[in-house]
């Protein structure tokens, strides 16, 4: 069982739903779960999604509530033999069912899709924050990570034993894609192409990207950031008054990123926090070149250590505007590539089918052992498999 807020905009959603997708063609009895049928992104899934309807008076706020009284009811009624939590952002609602349900509660996957340390947060803020990742590393019983980095950020900030951690690929891409996203030809076109994807919201830090883009650009360079979000007219208030309203553009949500990426040289990525991020993954494909911020402990590893891209600390501008001023277009489009294979999804599905076999025979064993007369019982087996 899986649950959404809804179909986009935002990057996990996009990529539940491809994993979802891939895992039902496999033939896995998959229930999916939204608080909205609404949303920029089609739905692969078809008719196959139960909806958790507004309550009177409340309308449509509060999803993720709804969410869990939804997922209650339903397990209540016909328990899943997982339930996936595909975010962060989504770990109240599996916490929250947790509590309701005690031993009735699935055994619980929660995908790690951002930054544990969360910089961003205010510092009388992030001891509460700490607390929230160990109860959350107390009541969930496995965390699917992205990285093997990620996997010792969860252990040192959830307190989680490495038995209850598994590195699986993110399903950013298809093995098609990974070979169809073409770059173009730069002839005939004056300066360089610089490109930035995401929510227009404080996460991604826009402001900073637009004052390091005034710095470092050359005249004839232009910026195209695509998503939408609650920032977008104090961003194009900025852009105007750094001057540089005429060359940034603003389009809104891109519903088809890998065939626009190719018209561009080098992708931005400004963000105070990620996870693995997907425009990353798509820009190598495309043979970008990438400036990002350390915004999360995957960005070493998916950039090959600075092979693949520059690296600069998160808020330092000055650092950001002189990698927009030096870096060429250009990439090494085999070594690109070779990294992006890694986040597919035909490598993932396999990967997610496996780590649910093994939760589920774990629980299992648990059970028969516990159905046991209790002279029977052998501490050995019900150690982790």
């Amino acid at each position: 069982m899986l649950f959404l807020k809804g179909f986009g905009p935002g990057g996990v959603e996009r990529i539940a739903l491809r994993l979802g997708d891939g895992l039902r063609r496999t033939g896995c009895d998959l229930t999916v779960i939204v608080a909205a049928e609404t949303g920029p992104m089609d739905n692969p899934l078809g008719q196959a999604c139960l909806v958790a309807q507004p309550w009177p008076v409340i309308g449509m706020r509060w999803p993720l509530l709804r969410l869990a009284y939804r997922l209650w009811r339903e397990i209540r009624r016909a328990p899943p033999a997982i339930l996936f939590c595909p975010g962060n952002a989504y770990t109240i609602v599996v916490v929250l069912l947790k509590l309701l349900l005690g031993r009735d509660c699935p055994p619980i996957i929660a995908k790690i899709s951002n930054d544990l340390q969360r910089r961003d947060l205010p510092r009388a803020i992030r001891p509460l924050y700490q607390l929230w990742l160990w109860v959350q590393g107390r009541l969930i019983d496995h965390f699917a990570t992205l990285s093997l980095p990620m996997s010792e950020e969860v252990m040192r900030h959830m307190r989680v034993g490495p038995e209850r951690l598994h590195v699986v690929p993110n399903p950013v891409l298809d093995d098609v894609d990974v070979g169809s996203h073409r770059k173009q030809s730069r002839c005939c076109r004056a300066g360089r192409r610089f490109v930035a994807v995401g929510r227009l919201e404080r996460q991604k830090n826009y402001p900073a990207m637009l004052r390091a883009f005034a710095v470092g650009a050359r005249k004839d360079d232009r910026l195209t950031i695509f998503g939408e979000g609650s920032e977008r007219d104090a961003l194009v208030a900025l852009a105007a008054s750094l001057d540089i309203g005429d060359r940034v553009d603003m389009p809104g949500h891109c519903p088809d990123l890998g065939v626009r990426l190719g018209a561009y040289d080098i992708l931005l990525l400004s963000s105070v926090y990620e996870g693995l991020p997907g425009a990353v993954v798509e820009a190598l494909a495309a043979g970008l070149g990438v400036i990002a911020t350390r915004c999360s402990v995957s960005m070493a590893d998916l950039l090959d250590q600075g092979a693949l891209g520059i690296l600069t600390e998160c808020g330092d501008e000055s650092g950001f505007a002189l990698a927009i001023r030096t870096l060429e277009p250009g990439q090494d489009l085999a070594r690109a590539r070779r990294k992006a294979s890694h986040y597919t999804l035909e490598a993932a599905v396999p990967a997610y089918a496996a780590l649910f076999d093994h939760v589920v025979a774990q629980r299992q064993a648990r059970s028969r052992v516990t159905r046991q007369p209790f002279f029977l019982r052998s501490a050995t087996s019900v150690r982790p498999v």
